[in-house]
């Protein structure tokens, strides 16, 4: 499943939708603008181990990377 690609909005819905993650550990992320290639941009504000905030913040956190280097993942409100 695509998380960019949400499939329970109405037909014509063009508000704009946040994505916000949890990963395996259950820190949370959350979208904070998009990438130049318009992908969600994503910071994860208060991870769960203290030492990773520093390893967090340089890198453009996509969905996509996420899933790749936290999964599982899931959405704030349910499975992704």
């Amino acid at each position: 499943m695509d998380l960019t690609v949400p499939t329970n909005f109405p037909s014509g819905d063009r508000r704009t939708h946040l994505v916000v993650l949890v990963d395996r550990d259950g820190d949370v992320w959350r979208q904070v603008g998009v990438t130049p290639e318009g992908e969600p941009h994503m910071v994860c504000e208060a991870p769960q181990d203290p030492a990773e905030v520093d390893a967090l913040e340089p890198y453009p956190w996509t969905p996509k990377a996420i899933r790749a280097w936290f999964s599982p993942v899931r959405t704030l409100g349910g499975a992704a």
